[in-house]
């Protein structure tokens, strides 16, 4: 019995083409031997597994590009809800899927690698916690804003400046940002 739990688990990781949602702020490297961190991988964002191997995860990622920030990889056309940014001497090469028009951002695709871990087949439990840090903890000085009163673009700058007074931790800074701004007036809801 220990012996088949012990295989289990040496042989637990994600399968090729599964898509699956990081949990954490990740790092991303432009290759699976480079030790130089090129970019952060945000929470709640969905990957599609291209490998895994050595500690390592090969994935891609699709969503929008604003041609003026051409190392920022966007969850929704025309809003501020980071995926994905590289800095800006280490982007990557971008598949463009779509172009887009009449000040539409490009729908695109990059593969990129990061460290094996956080990350969840489901994004409910995700987002259920960064609705409870909200609820349980923005509301100790105000009556809680709804969430969906404040547009994508507002919640950012809006909960940083009150985030000091809240016992939050730092690590789930971007987790609850990016639930509040999925969440938004204007958002548009992922569909998977």
């Amino acid at each position: 019995m220990k012996k088949a739990l012990f295989m289990g688990l040496l042989f637990c990781g994600y399968a090729f083409g599964e898509v699956v949602y990081s949990n954490a702020v990740k790092p991303v490297y432009l290759d699976k031997n480079s030790s130089i961190i090129a970019g952060k991988l945000l929470p709640t964002n969905s990957v599609e597994i291209l490998e895994q191997k050595d500690g390592f995860i090969k994935f891609s990622l699709r969503g929008y590009q604003n041609p003026a920030v051409p190392n920022v990889v966007y969850y929704s056309d025309n809003q501020r809800i980071l995926s994905l940014a590289f800095a800006k001497t280490k982007v990557p090469k971008f598949e463009i899927i779509k172009e887009g028009k009449n000040g539409q951002w490009n729908e695109v695709k990059v593969d990129a690698y990061t460290t094996s871990g956080e990350f969840e087949n489901n994004l409910e439990p995700m987002m259920k916690k960064a609705s409870e840090l909200y609820t349980t903890n923005c509301s100790v000085c105000h009556a809680l804003h709804k969430i969906d009163r404040y547009s994508a673009n507002q919640w950012p700058s809006l909960f940083k400046s009150m985030l000091s007074r809240t016992p939050i931790d730092k690590k789930d800074e971007w987790l609850v940002i990016q639930y509040l701004q999925k969440n938004a007036k204007d958002s548009i809801k992922e569909t998977k």
